[in-house]
């Protein structure tokens, strides 16, 4: 038998996908920031870190809401600098 996705299926899977790939591009950019080199052809600011984090706390709300209906753990843009992921 085959078995058919719905929608949400496609959904959970993009949200998945687009959070691994901010996951990696924060470690990127943290790295680009801790060892002052270039990153996308650009020297990386605070700003720069403080905006990808941002990005990828989306990413993770969307995934959040995809599986749980609902956002069951808030980030903070500090608490994710400070621990990494």
């Amino acid at each position: 038998m085959s078995q058919s996705h719905s929608p949400t299926d496609s959904r959970l899977a993009d949200a998945q996908a687009t959070f691994d790939r901010m996951r990696s591009r924060l470690n990127a950019v943290r790295i680009a920031y801790a060892r002052s080199l270039p990153f996308d052809g650009k020297e990386v600011t605070y700003d720069d870190l403080r905006r990808v984090a941002s990005e990828t706390i989306q990413a993770n709300y969307e995934l959040q809401k995809c599986r749980y209906g609902s956002i069951r753990l808030k980030l903070s843009v500090s608490k994710l600098l400070r621990r990494g992921w």
